[in-house]
This record gives structure tokens, sequence and C-alpha cells, in this order.
């Protein structure tokens, strides 16, 4: 189903795409997506707001894993050790592949100005 209310309304393809960059640049497109929220979000479309209330609590979740194995690296045994290895591998090999995944199909579906619900993240917010 396709809600068009604005078709000049790209937020949502904004929001996707900050979310996506946001997996490999940790905190500069969070900060993006904070700021294209608090400036574009009254005057989005339906499918805009959806997109951006969806990518802005995914890519809190996936910065708070960042910072929390970051901050678990740094407290336990550093970077140059075998934990610390695995604690970033984890976090690129199954973290990284699962919200790309995500924001892959919402990338794809807002650019056609359609919604799509992340799987369990989805469920968590109100449309």
């Amino acid at each position: 189903m396709s809600l068009k209310l604005n078709t000049n309304d790209q937020t949502a393809t904004f929001a996707e795409a900050f979310f996506i960059a946001n997996l490999l640049f940790i905190g500069i497109f969070y900060i993006a997506l904070w700021v294209l929220y608090l400036r574009h979000y009254k005057e989005a479309s339906e499918v805009g707001k959806h997109h951006l209330k969806q990518t802005l609590l995914a890519a809190s979740i996936s910065t708070s894993i960042a910072v929390l194995m970051n901050i678990g690296i740094l407290l336990t045994t550093g970077y140059a050790s075998l934990a610390g290895l695995f604690m970033a591998e984890f976090y690129l090999m199954i973290v990284v592949p699962v919200f790309l995944i995500m924001g892959i199909f919402g990338f794809t579906k807002a650019s056609k100005d359609e919604k799509y619900t992340f799987p369990v993240i989805g469920r968590l917010i109100k449309s």
C-alpha cells in the first residue's frame, strides 16, 4: 500500500540514507538524522514521518550497541586484545549487516514514497 501525500517530500529517503551511513560513520550521521528530524518532521508526509521515526529508533539502537561495545573494550582488555577484536568483529559481521539489510529495504521503499516497517523495531513505534 502506498501513501502519497507530498510527492516532493524526500524526508523518508534522506532518513534511510542517513541511517545506512550511520552504520559506517557512527556519530556524524546520527547527529544528521536528529537534525533532519527536528527540522523536517512537522512538514513531512505521513510516509516521511514513518521512515523518520523508524530510522531514528534503529540508529539509536545501533549507535548504542557500538558505543557500549567500545566502552566495554576500553574498560576490559583494550583494543589490542583478542576479546577486543572479537567484539569489533561481532559488531561488523552481525550487527551492521542486520541493520544494513533493513536500511536497504527501507531506502528502496522510501525512494518509491512507500511505507516500510522494520522487523521488530518497526513494531516499537506507533505509525
